[in-house]
Parts: structure tokens; C-alpha cells; sequence
């Protein structure tokens, strides 16, 4: 009795949660950012490549979490970052007041946005040969 109320309970809670999750493989085969000495460093160590990054704006936003110092993260768990828009130097358009959100675990749709700055710092782009005629 006691299991099969267990499994009443945790099967809707399983096909609410059908968003796919990219995987490191998945990853790795779409996006190389980082050369492979960086991918053992900490991310702030290579948060120079982060163009438009303003340190004095405020915070981070790790996987949801608000942080007024960047927490320790290997750089190459790093899947995600946003730069939020703001309108002024006190009103920012995003949800956070921060100056960079970080995400470790993206969705296919969060992975996909175009506010994921990854896709511009991506190295594995395939570039389009001007078609000569």
C-alpha cells in the first residue's frame, strides 16, 4: 500500500518535468569556449572574455541564487551567461539586480536564447564562404 502511494505521488511529478537538460557532451559538441588550460580554471579567472561585463553594476545570479561576490565555479561547468539590460545606472529591465546571471544546468530553450552570450564567444562557429560569381 504504503509503496504504491510512492509511485501515485511521483509519477506526476515526473511527467511535469519533461524538459530536456543539455548534457556536458551535448555541450561540448555545440559550443567550445574556452582553450583547454582554461577549462581547469576558476570562472573568474576567465570572465575577461565576457564582453559588455561591468563589475560595478552589482552582483551575480548563479543557478538562481544572488550573490554579491562571484562564488567559485570551474569554468567549464559554466553552460549560460546574461548580461541583464538596464535602463539606467539603478533600474535594470531583468528580474535581478546583478550584473551577470550564470547558469551551470540550461535547458534546450535557455541554451538556444539569444541572450546566452556562449553562442558569440563560441570558437567552434562555422564561418559561410561568399558564394563568387
Amino acid at each position: 500500500m504504503r509503496n504504491t502511494l510512492l509511485l501515485f505521488l511521483f509519477i506526476p511529478f515526473t511527467l511535469l518535468s519533461q524538459e530536456k537538460y543539455i548534457t556536458d557532451e551535448e555541450f561540448k559538441e555545440r559550443i567550445i569556449w574556452l582553450s583547454p588550460n582554461e577549462e581547469t580554471l576558476s570562472f573568474d579567472k576567465v570572465i575577461y572574455r565576457v564582453r559588455g561585463y561591468n563589475r560595478q553594476r552589482g552582483g551575480f545570479e548563479v543557478d538562481g541564487v544572488l550573490y554579491n561576490n562571484l562564488p567559485y565555479i570551474l569554468s567549464s561547468r559554466v553552460k549560460y551567461i546574461e548580461i541583464p539590460e538596464y535602463t539606467s545606472s539603478t533600474s535594470y529591465i531583468s528580474k535581478c539586480n546583478c550584473s551577470l546571471i550564470i547558469k551551470t544546468i540550461v535547458t534546450e530553450k535557455e541554451f538556444n536564447s539569444r541572450k546566452n552570450i556562449l553562442h558569440r564567444l563560441n570558437k567552434n562557429k562555422v564561418k559561410k564562404k561568399k558564394k563568387k560569381n
